[in-house]
């Protein structure tokens, strides 16, 4: 029987200030510790990367009563304590913007790649316009180039990498006529757009991204949610294609609707994807699919586990191997109307292990997870309360303990 274990954290406010935001982490307590970043009013986390120097850099968007909505670059050492000259927000003037997906160049060593949103008045309208806004920058999070990408309606980045030659890769959702469907495009070093990109028309798209993109060395895999013929639902689906990015595609899901939602390398051509599946109780669960590769052409798939709980909704947002090589998977647990993070375990066998809980009044949600120096674990969250929201980040044990 899978095991869980919950941890409870409430968030202390004064006068609508975030106290723990100020308290400093001594290297006692590096072990565990949970931080929370902004203002308390709508931020949102993005992703987190490990540093070089052991530190953590987290992007997102943050929210001023004054300035609305910006991108930010958040750089904190070991313990989670901000470092100076951070955080750092990036906007195209007058407009708001946020941050979605980050890039550790070198490890931190080489700067940063933000990738999000920019937000344009429609002329004529009251409605708003999402273009892909990027910006690059140095170590210390001085902005070395910034651009924005768009047509006349809504782009979305949801995931972001370093391509196989040179340059920067992103994936997401294009909206045409109220529907999404996938985009996946190429920026060189400095940030104009490839002529390339990735042509993949589904007529049944409404409500396709693709969502999580792999450098897999000589060729890229996506994990893409996409719609089913006429109107049967969604499924995952996996892409593979080279620098040309002309796709080879593999639809994953069966009867039920899933939606795709991570990718990981397990070697020598097996890979593992993570989506999310609405069960005949409707109940959400994550599952796990293991595929096998030869050059581009996907040759094997397996459905290698379904991880459920009673009356629970489990919703999967990444996956990484352990120290000791087994699986992790961090999401948002839902129950009753309350939500907190998770993290699942799983063994190189693929068998569910234990559920580690966290959470207290309000919702948590997880959105992100890394692996730390000391094989313990980093976890990026939103923190709501009362309407506003708040990044926090969670250091963890190897076993999940704080």
């Amino acid at each position: 029987m899978q095991k869980m274990i919950k941890y409870g954290f409430i968030l202390l406010l004064f006068a609508g200030v975030l106290l723990s935001c100020e308290k400093e982490m001594s290297s006692v307590q590096a072990d565990g510790f949970i931080k929370f970043y902004g203002n308390y009013l709508m931020d949102q986390a993005g992703e987190v990367e490990v540093l070089g120097n052991g530190g953590y850099a987290i992007c997102g968007t943050e929210t001023s009563e004054s300035l609305g909505k910006r991108m930010v670059l958040i750089v904190t050492d070991e313990y989670g304590n901000v470092e100076s000259g951070f955080p750092r927000y990036y906007v195209e003037e007058g407009l708001e913007t946020g941050g979605s997906s980050l890039i550790a160049l070198q490890d931190g060593s080489g700067g940063y790649i933000l990738s999000g949103f920019v937000e344009r008045p429609v002329t004529g309208s009251e409605q708003m316009q999402k273009d892909i806004f990027v910006v690059r920058t140095t170590p210390r999070g001085d902005t070395s180039w910034q651009r924005s990408y768009g047509s006349l309606e809504d782009e979305q980045v949801l995931h972001s990498i370093e391509m196989i030659s040179s340059g920067y890769m992103l994936a997401g959702y294009q909206v045409n006529d109220g529907k999404s469907d996938l985009m996946v495009m190429g920026l060189t070093e400095e940030g104009d757009s490839l002529r390339l990109g990735l042509n993949y028309n589904n007529p049944y798209a409404e409500n396709s991204s693709a969502t999580y993109l792999l450098n897999a060395g000589d060729m890229y895999l996506c994990a893409c949610t996409y719609d089913k013929v006429n109107g049967e639902g969604t499924g995952i689906q996996v892409l593979t294609f080279n620098d040309a990015l002309s796709p080879l595609a593999k639809n994953l899901s069966g009867e039920f609707d899933e939606y795709g939602m991570c990718i990981l390398d397990e070697g020598d051509g097996h890979f593992l994807i993570l989506g999310n599946r609405e069960s005949g109780s409707g109940e959400m669960q994550p599952v796990l699919y293991g595929i096998e590769t030869n050059g581009l052409l996907i040759t094997n798939t397996s459905l290698n586990a379904t991880i459920s709980e009673q009356n629970v909704d489990l919703i999967g947002e990444r996956i990484i191997e352990t120290a000791s090589g087994d699986l992790a998977i961090t999401g948002t647990r839902s129950v009753a109307g309350n939500s907190e993070i998770f993290l699942q375990f799983v063994s190189d066998s693929y068998q569910v292990e234990e559920l580690v809980s966290y959470g207290a009044s309000g919702a948590q949600m997880g959105k992100d997870i890394e692996l730390a120096e000391d094989g313990g674990f980093v976890m990026l969250g939103t923190n709501s309360l009362g309407g506003s929201s708040i990044i926090s980040l969670m250091k963890t044990s190897a076993s999940g303990k704080i």
